[in-house]
């Protein structure tokens, strides 16, 4: 028996193949994700594009399965928003999670900061409901818009031949227009008015059961930071993980609501809730710092072909050594507008290349290390285990070092790549009844790197 995963994320769609008979991913199927051309701070993408792109990846996993499948369910990038139309097609570009429309000042109040007064909870400017307030404000909703929803769930939408679009707590409380305490649309909404909260969709179940595509169940998509932390952490009593990807995350679990300062807490379905804080930029300073490299190198020798990445990876640093004091805030911060990265402490004997990229690694992980550091100790005693996750570290030796250093513990790889596609298998195993609670699936699926193998 076979479940299927998939990982709508921001640069990449992936797809897995797995087998509960072994135990073991039987194929791997990814394609590009990409920004379309839009205004500066938009971030768009083409929802047809991604649709078609993982219909293409679903078809050749289930074409290349040789045993019955079981299951199908999608991780998503999250809090993004797309507008449909009464039919289900989409009428909008997607305007994703780095969509910076919330930043817009009326009377030097930005819409997000009017937004939060206005619910009296705070939301950020990519959370959909920012974005829908913005259009909505602005009088730029499609005219034949009926409903807004996530990526995630627009895709499984059509590929089980519905028309009207569903989301489940975990990306509705992304887009900000569910409550994490009742699971229904946030009651605070209905003060902006009838017209704006008529666009929102109904809310279901994380694991409810959408369909069909190619006679196969396909169950309601969920969250990409909730499947990558499903995908990735087999104790989640006692692990602490990061996440580096385009963007970085820190996240832990408990099983009652907490309040932790600086940190978000989202629902994990109905088992509990992930307490999560995040960098803008997380994996992609590395590659920021790649791109000046070889920006540099062009200048002064043109015809020089170069591979910046491969020359920092191959670079002797000391993450241990704390010299030049770098945050590398490239993005910014969402709840800080205008703070963004910098560089301190620079001398004459630590200007040097191996200085600055030691820098930006552990910069990296200073960055969600102080979420860390500001719990409680009872808080920080739960947790023995550092888990990492992404190809940003996963693929970084230097930054597996930093995290190591900085949290004082070693740090576990995840054995499979693409653990938001494990995820989502889990999530797919509990919604056909294979798996009884998360829990169960991730004990079998997820499995560490011997330090030896890295």
């Amino acid at each position: 028996m076979n479940l299927i995963g998939l990982d709508i994320g921001t640069t990449t769609i992936c797809g897995v193949l797995y087998s509960r008979n072994t135990s073991e991913i039987l194929k791997v199927s990814n394609l590009n994700n990409a920004f379309i051309t839009s205004l500066k701070g938009e971030y768009q993408q083409d929802p047809q594009a991604i649709l078609q792109k993982v219909k293409t990846i679903l078809d050749d996993l289930i074409e290349f399965s040789t045993a019955a499948i079981a299951g199908i369910s999608l991780s998503s990038q999250m809090h993004g928003i797309l507008y449909v139309d009464k039919d289900g097609q989409a009428v909008s570009s997607y305007y994703t999670w780095q969509n910076q429309r919330g930043l817009k000042t009326t009377g030097g109040i930005s819409l997000e900061h009017e937004l939060s007064a206005l619910l009296g909870q705070q939301v950020y400017t990519g959370y959909g409901i920012v974005t829908h307030y913005s259009l909505f404000r602005e009088g730029n909703i499609p005219p034949t818009a009926r409903y807004i929803c996530n990526i995630g769930d627009y895709v499984c939408m059509k590929l089980t031949g519905g028309s009207i679009p569903v989301t489940d707590i975990t990306l509705g409380s992304s887009m900000g227009i569910c409550s994490l305490e009742t699971g229904t649309k946030t009651k605070e909404l209905e003060a902006i008015g009838t017209t704006f909260n008529s666009y929102l969709p109904e809310m279901v179940s994380t694991t409810t059961l959408l369909g069909n595509y190619s006679h196969i169940p396909v169950i309601q998509p969920l969250g990409d930071n909730q499947a990558s932390f499903l995908g990735s952490v087999k104790d989640r009593d006692k692990s602490i993980l990061l996440n580096y990807g385009t963007a970085g995350q820190i996240s832990f679990f408990s099983e009652e609501r907490e309040t932790h300062s600086g940190l978000e807490m989202r629902p994990l379905g109905n088992e509990g809730y992930i307490h999560v804080a995040f960098s803008l930029c997380g994996g992609k300073s590395y590659a920021l710092l790649a791109r000046f490299f070889e920006e540099t190198v062009s200048l002064f020798t043109p015809n020089q072909q170069v591979d910046p990445m491969r020359v920092m990876d191959e670079m002797s640093i000391d993450c241990t050594e704390e010299s030049i004091d770098c945050m590398p805030l490239f993005l910014g911060k969402r709840d800080g507008k205008g703070e963004f990265g910098y560089f301190k402490n620079i001398t004459e004997a630590n200007f040097t290349p191996q200085h600055v990229l030691t820098a930006v690694v552990q910069g990296m992980a200073k960055e969600l290390y102080q979420y860390y550091e500001g719990l409680s100790d009872t808080t920080k005693h739960r947790f023995s285990h550092l888990v990492g996750a992404g190809n940003g570290i996963r693929k970084n030796r230097h930054l597996q070092n930093a995290v190591s250093y900085k949290f004082g513990k070693p740090v576990s790889l995840v054995s499979h790549s693409e653990e938001s596609c494990l995820g989502a298998i889990i999530n797919a195993g509990k919604g056909t009844g294979i798996y009884s609670s998360y829990q169960e699936g991730a004990a079998e699926i997820v499995d560490y790197l011997n330090p030896d193998d890295r």
